[in-house]
């Protein structure tokens, strides 16, 4: 699959089955996080966790749950099922927003190199706002002090094949 097609067929799932990816798969998905062009090249302000233990993610997701019931005030199952969670931290950076733009390109890059080799992803950001809350949660999954979740990314194989969307979005030319 070339770049263009993992873009146009890149989509987020939010049913996957009961089927852990493989070594092989995430270390594709990794090296490809690794690979993305970050600010200043400060590769030292980032961070990336796995997570592939059912229990933890499950408890992940049930804080992110809660934190999403408070809030909007109806239940929302935010665990898709997938048994691979991957989270991006980082630290304070030079500017503000830089932190967060580095681990957008981060992300971008991990579920396209994904897509080209047929795994599912869904990019989170509510089990990453209940990490960033709980300490305890965030030490348990080794995240580092002054590192700050900013993104998650599940991984897994979709329960059913769904076509991407197509996304239009306001484009101003000068």
């Amino acid at each position: 699959m070339n770049t263009l097609e993992a873009i146009a067929n890149r989509k987020s799932t939010r049913s996957f089955r009961a089927e852990q990816i493989s070594e092989e798969s995430l270390e594709i998905i990794l090296k490809a996080g690794c690979a993305a062009p970050v600010a200043m090249a400060r590769y030292d302000s980032l961070h990336i966790t796995v997570v592939q233990k059912d229990e933890i993610i499950a408890e992940i997701f049930d804080e992110a749950s809660d934190m999403i019931t408070k809030t909007i005030g109806h239940k929302m199952d935010m665990n898709y099922g997938a048994k691979t969670l991957v989270v991006v931290s980082s630290t304070p950076v030079h500017r503000s927003g830089t932190d967060c733009v580095n681990v957008g390109i981060v992300v971008e890059n991990m579920v396209l190199a994904a897509t080209d080799i047929g795994v599912d992803s869904c990019i989170m950001g509510a089990p990453i706002a209940s990490l960033a809350q709980n300490t305890d949660l965030s030490n348990n999954i080794g995240i580092p002090e002054g590192f700050t979740p900013i993104l998650g990314v599940v991984f897994g194989y979709a329960t059913e094949k769904e076509s991407p969307k197509q996304h239009t979005i306001s484009i101003n030319r000068v």
